[in-house]
């Protein structure tokens, strides 16, 4: 059963912000171990300014995004604008976002996405670029493809992820992590299920998009979620499932690692946003990806009144971004495509 209108649209948004708001408290601690968080910060539970002399982030502020919510809304434009996923579209928004934004040739986008820019700068037309990429970003930007196909079947999911992969991640292992993510939030979003029917979609989507793109010599997707939610299981407190997550599953920038951890998280945290943000803030590695990752999943299942709303609004006041906008434009499309 499909939930009504105004529960889709709250899990949409809610989608929308957990990725930001995941993003953002997220960016300050990657790059680091637990332990070092730790010494570091204590416990993060909130929006802290990026640590001077960041790797990644120097000069971020907090509740300031990184490419991982710029990225996903970049998808989300280019879905509205083609009436469809399409690569080409994408790409073209994408390119001109990163010489917009001085992205483009710094250490604010990931490999693949690099390989892709520098590509097209040469004059490389996008139909003609299918990067094989591995790693997690095509995860952190495909919660739209979620909203789009919100209570569709895995295939019809599956689909559009690998349309949405092809330009910089075209490896199996990319769109297993990919689809894992997108069905996971399109039957939370499409509701009437529990933490379990949303786990188990992510794993079902993550066996059949593994079929699809170029083999990568890498441990599969679903068997690493499978992982993950065992170790869960068995770990005691908060300490415990962060060290295990980390220690067993990874929380660097590959796909099965990133994305299986980030389930972890879910199923640890029973699907809670806030606590799950938090879980993935503090594991450290690519925290910014994963919170962004559990936050969409964790939003899409509990929706927009779940977070804090003075963290929503400070996250569309720093960042300039309205994320009702988005989600109503998203299911204006979905509707449309219910109706062929």
């Amino acid at each position: 059963m499909v939930a009504n209108y105004k529960q889709m649209l709250s899990r949409s948004i809610g989608c929308l912000a957990g990725v930001a708001i995941g993003d953002a408290m997220g960016m300050p601690t990657s790059g680091y171990s637990p332990e070092q968080i730790r010494e570091r910060f204590g416990k993060v539970v909130g929006f802290m300014d990026a640590p001077i002399g960041h790797i990644m982030h120097d000069g971020l502020k907090a509740g300031q995004v990184t490419d991982d919510t710029q990225i996903t809304l970049i998808l989300v434009d280019a879905i509205i604008r083609n009436g469809c996923v399409s690569p080409k579209g994408f790409a073209k928004l994408l390119f001109d976002w990163s010489i917009k934004s001085g992205s483009y040739g710094t250490k604010l986008l990931g490999p693949s996405t690099t390989r892709v820019l520098e590509k097209m700068a040469r004059g490389v037309k996008p139909e003609d670029i299918s990067e094989t990429g591995a790693t997690d970003g095509a995860s952190m930007r495909i919660s739209p493809i979620g909203i789009l196909n919100a209570g569709f079947s895995i295939e019809k999911v599956v689909e559009d992820v690998v349309k949405a992969c092809i330009l910089t991640h075209n490896t199996d292992v990319a769109i297993s992590a990919a689809s894992a993510v997108a069905s996971a939030i399109s039957k939370a979003i499409a509701g009437d299920c529990g933490v379990d029917d949303i786990i188990g979609g992510g794993i079902e989507g993550a066996k059949l998009g593994v079929k699809f793109g170029n083999y990568y010599p890498a441990a599969s997707v679903d068997k690493r979620i499978e992982l993950a939610i065992r170790l869960v299981s068995n770990a005691k407190n908060f300490e415990e499932i962060i060290s295990s997550l980390y220690d067993y599953v990874g929380a660097g920038i590959e796909s099965n690692e990133a994305i299986p951890t980030a389930f972890g998280v879910f199923i640890a945290t029973k699907g809670e946003p806030m606590d799950a943000i938090i879980m993935a803030t503090n594991i450290g590695g690519d925290a910014d990806t994963i919170a962004s990752i559990v936050g969409g999943m964790t939003g899409a299942f509990k929706g927009i009144k779940a977070f804090p709303k003075d963290m929503v609004e400070k996250v569309e006041q720093v960042n300039g971004l309205n994320f009702e906008e988005k989600a109503r434009n998203l299911l204006e499309l979905r509707e449309k495509r219910l109706t062929k």
